[in-house]
C-alpha cells in the first residue's frame, strides 16, 4: 500500500471534516492526530476559533490575530459568501452548534462580515505546484471577542525555524483514520468517493483503500518536528503519528520561545491518510500582506 501513500503525499488536507451531525463533508484540506484534548482553561485555547461552512456543513480552524480578525487558509473560504461562514469560539463545535440556550449561542458565535484571500492562491492550478500556494486568508467579524479570548502573538522573525525544531499544532480536525482494502470495481459512484477522499487509489485503480475519518469537531493539540523550511511554506514530519488531518485546515502552528507560543504557520495540506507530511503556510512571510489588507476589509 506504500505506493498509494506516496502518490497522495501532496493531497490537500481535507479542509475540515466533522462527524455525523447530520452528514458532514470533508473538504480538500486537514485534524489533530496523536494529540490531546485542549483543557477548558488552557492558554492555547484563547486564540483559536472554529470556522463553520454553513453551505457544506464542514469546519476549518483559525487564529485570532487582532480584535476582529481571524487568520486561516484560503481554501477554507474561497467561493463562499461571508454569510455562509460562522465563527465558533469553544472547545466543542457540536456542543455549541447544538446548544438550546440562545444566549450561549450568541455569546460564543459570530457572523463573518468579509474575508480576503491572498492573490497568489489559485484553486485551479494549485495541485500542479509543490510549493508557494499562497494558501492564506483573513476573515473579519463584527462584535467583541467572547470572554476569555484574545489575539495570539505573531512570530516576527522566522530565522528561528529550522529542521528538527519541534512545534505545536492545534485544530478541530480528525483524530483517527481507519482504512480497509476495497475493490474499485465494486464501489458505487467511485468518482465522487475519490473526490471526497472516501476512497483513495493508486493511478491504475488496482490498489484502493476505503477511508473512515472520525473524532473531529473537538479542539486538540499536538507536536511535530520541522522537516524543511521554504520561503513561503514550512513542512513538518508527521510520520510518527502526530500531526494534522481533515478539519485542521487554517489552524495554527506555534513555536515556543521561553515558554511563550508564537504563531508562524497556517495549516494548508498534507498526505491523504494524515501520516506522512504536513505543509504550513509561513505567516511570517505574509506579514506585510496581513498588515496592509486588514484596513481594507468591511
Amino acid at each position: 500500500m506504500n505506493r498509494i501513500l506516496l502518490a497522495l503525499v501532496a493531497i490537500v488536507l481535507a479542509s475540515c471534516g466533522l462527524s455525523n451531525r447530520p452528514q458532514v463533508n470533508t473538504k480538500d484540506s486537514a485534524g489533530i492526530m496523536g494529540g490531546t484534548l485542549v483543557a477548558e482553561n488552557a492558554k492555547i485555547a484563547s486564540g483559536i476559533v472554529g470556522i463553520m461552512d454553513l453551505q457544506s456543513n464542514s469546519i476549518c480552524t483559525g487564529s485570532i490575530i487582532a480584535e476582529n480578525y481571524i487568520l486561516t487558509a484560503a481554501h477554507c473560504v474561497i467561493g463562499l459568501k461571508p454569510s455562509k461562514l460562522r465563527l465558533i469560539f469553544g472547545l466543542d463545535v457540536d456542543e455549541l452548534m447544538g446548544a438550546r440556550e440562545q444566549d450561549i449561542v450568541q455569546m460564543y458565535t459570530r457572523s463573518v462580515s468579509d474575508y480576503k484571500i491572498h492573490s497568489s492562491y489559485n484553486e485551479v492550478d494549485q495541485e500542479e505546484k509543490e510549493t508557494d500556494w499562497g494558501d492564506i486568508a483573513l476573515i473579519k467579524f463584527h462584535g467583541a471577542l467572547p470572554p476569555g479570548y484574545k489575539p495570539v502573538q505573531m512570530l516576527k522573525d522566522d530565522t528561528i525555524l529550522r529542521r528538527g525544531l519541534t512545534v505545536t499544532l492545534a485544530g478541530y480536525g480528525v483524530s483517527q483514520v481507519d482504512t480497509e482494502p476495497v475493490d474499485a470495481r465494486k464501489v458505487k459512484n467511485l468518482d465522487e468517493a475519490l473526490e471526497y477522499g472516501e476512497i483513495i487509489c493508486d493511478e491504475d485503480l488496482k490498489n484502493c483503500l476505503k477511508v473512515d475519518m472520525s473524532g473531529d469537531g473537538v479542539l486538540r493539540q499536538t507536536k511535530a518536528p520541522i522537516s524543511s523550511v521554504q520561503e513561503t511554506e514550512v513542512r513538518l514530519d508527521e510520520s510518527k503519528g502526530s500531526g494534522t488531518c481533515a478539519g485542521d485546515s487554517g489552524g495554527p502552528a506555534y513555536v515556543d520561545i521561553k515558554g511563550e507560543l508564537f504563531l508562524f504557520g497556517v495549516t494548508s495540506r498534507g498526505s491523504a491518510l494524515c501520516d506522512s507530511v504536513g505543509v504550513y503556510t509561513n505567516a511570517v512571510y505574509y506579514a506585510d500582506w496581513i498588515k496592509s489588507t486588514m484596513p481594507k476589509m468591511r
